[in-house]
């Protein structure tokens, strides 16, 4: 089994014209995003669509209770219209033993980029078996450790880790040209028919079904949710979103679209406090609470300030930066340079610029060095750097060792998609959110599970506030979303805190909602 690692981890995610921040994206030789050239054999990777399943047996305590499941990773053939092979996706299968299938929720997991693997649910928080971390999240010292997950959610659902096109061991077939699978609505295809293949293969028609999608991941459940309804007759029990993003407008930030630095804002402040560079007055306060004041803030008096633009008087900018200042932890100079509005990329290298210091984009609280001390971007993200030795060096270790599943294939981690095609949405930014709404209108036993990092500078959690605010302008939408927040960052599991948390409350959203019998209007 050979593994070849990205030239980068983690990229910006590219909308139509504007880029904006994602998980693990695909550009490879730089921190470029989707809309950048094609990655080296994105068009040219074809192999023999073949289904290869190696079906083994385990046991694993979780909750003081043990549980005995069966694995299964293999490849799943995706045919055409003309039911002709066009791809293969890999999937690892995690199915509990000696429970009825027709009532086992299922629950289909994966991350982002786009063009990542989704190898950091799988190792972060969903199987069995995961990556060991430092407590807080930070990296530990190789070489490191497969170890049993207490936090896996398998004692409440079966789960179902999917790898997109190009990433892990998913892969067009002969004479297929990837770019068929490498975008915005062919990726949202290709999930749907692999979800619809499996439910046919294990007979799972029946069960509860959920989504739980990271970072882009997020995006693609919103429109997979549609896609589901109808195109595959299929019908959801819910949505976990885990890092959300599925407007960009809302994570962008440019000269034309103040909303960007409005959502980032309460992050900033997050990050302040607990790097504890507020004002004495604020960093006494809790997090919840210092963040409620930067929140009111954001979409107050800041997004009207920012509206006026070059209207605003000259003590009007004095007020705002002063403003600023106190809830960023920067210097009033500083916000003044900026024109009032902060991007996170300049932000993370000047908060600890005193310390020589930058701080993570994935989670704040990761503090990282740059050779230059004076430079306005990061060498390398530290929150990044964290866990992706131990996630794969763990994960080959795992379909080796105990899923014993090999392949002459390199499995890619991520940067081989290419270049990712949003021309569905036109000139406008892409958004998932009206097909979210759409199928929750539809089904009405539709719920939404938002978990969202007070540390994520990549999809800050006040762009899901944002987003589900303008969802719909009916209780029936707002009613069933619920947000969950945790002190941790865009990968909330990395912290063991909040790990646990995470598991505790996608297993209370799957048992409150896999036989619902309340019925909406």
């Amino acid at each position: 089994m050979r593994v070849r690692l990205p030239l980068i981890s983690l990229a910006s995610l590219c909308l139509v014209a504007v880029p904006a921040a994602a998980q693990r994206g695909n550009a490879p030789g730089g921190r470029g995003g989707g809309a950048g050239g094609a990655a080296p054999g994105a068009t040219s990777e074809g192999v023999a669509a073949v289904e290869k399943v190696s079906t083994t047996q385990h046991t694993i305590t979780i909750g003081g209770k043990q549980i005995a499941y069966t694995s299964r990773a293999g490849t799943m053939v995706i045919r055409g219209d003309d039911g002709k092979p066009r791809a293969t996706v890999f999937y690892i299968s995690n199915t509990r033993d000696g429970v009825d299938p027709a009532t086992r929720p299922v629950t289909f997991f994966y991350n982002g980029g786009p063009g990542s693997a989704s190898v950091w649910l799988g190792m972060g928080a969903m199987s069995p078996k995961h990556a060991e971390m430092d407590p807080n999240g930070t990296q530990p010292a190789p070489p490191y450790r497969l170890v049993d997950n207490p936090n896996s959610p398998l004692d409440v659902s079966d789960l179902v880790q999917i790898d997109a096109m190009m990433t892990g061991y998913s892969r067009p077939g002969d004479g297929v040209n990837a770019s068929e699978f490498t975008g915005a609505r062919n990726d949202i295809t290709m999930f749907g028919q692999f979800i619809r293949n499996y439910l046919d293969k294990y007979k799972r028609w029946e069960s509860p079904k959920y989504l739980f999608g990271e970072s882009y991941g997020t995006f693609r459940s919103a429109g997979l949710a549609s896609e589901l309804q109808s195109n595959e007759g299929i019908e959801l029990n819910g949505i976990f979103l885990l890092g959300t993003v599925l407007n960009f407008q809302y994570i962008s930030q440019s000269p034309a679209n103040d909303i960007g630095y409005s959502t980032y804002l309460p992050t900033y402040t997050a990050t302040a406090w607990y790097h504890k560079k507020l004002p004495a007055d604020l960093q006494k306060l809790s997090l919840e609470q210092v963040v409620q004041q930067s929140r009111d803030y954001a979409f107050g008096d800041y997004m009207t300030s920012l509206a006026k633009g070059s209207a605003l008087t000259n003590a009007e900018r004095t007020a705002v930066a002063q403003k600023l200042a106190r809830f960023t932890g920067v210097s009033e100079q500083f916000v003044l340079n900026t024109n009032l509005r902060i991007d996170a990329g300049t932000y993370r290298t000047e908060l600890l610029r005193g310390e020589r210091q930058t701080v993570g984009r994935y989670d704040s609280r990761i503090i990282g060095l740059n050779g230059n001390a004076s430079a306005t971007r990061e060498d390398y993200d530290p929150s990044d750097a964290a866990p992706t030795g131990a996630f794969m060096s763990s994960f080959m270790r795992y379909l080796e060792n105990d899923l014993n599943y090999t392949s002459d294939l390199q499995y890619y981690l991520g940067g081989h998609t290419g270049r990712w095609d949003y021309s569905n949405f036109g000139n406008a930014y892409a958004s998932e959110t009206d097909e979210l709404r759409t199928a929750m209108a539809k089904n009405p036993y539709l719920h939404v599970m938002v978990g969202a990092g007070y540390y994520d500078m990549a999809t800050p959690f006040a762009n899901a506030e944002y987003t589900f605010r303008h969802l719909g302008f009916d209780k029936t939408y707002s009613d069933r979303v619920k947000f969950e927040y945790y002190q941790s960052g865009h990968m909330a599991y990395l912290n063991q805190s909040s790990a646990k948390e995470l598991k505790e409350n996608f297993a209370e959203f799957v048992t409150s909602t896999e036989h619902e019998t309340k019925t909406t209007p």
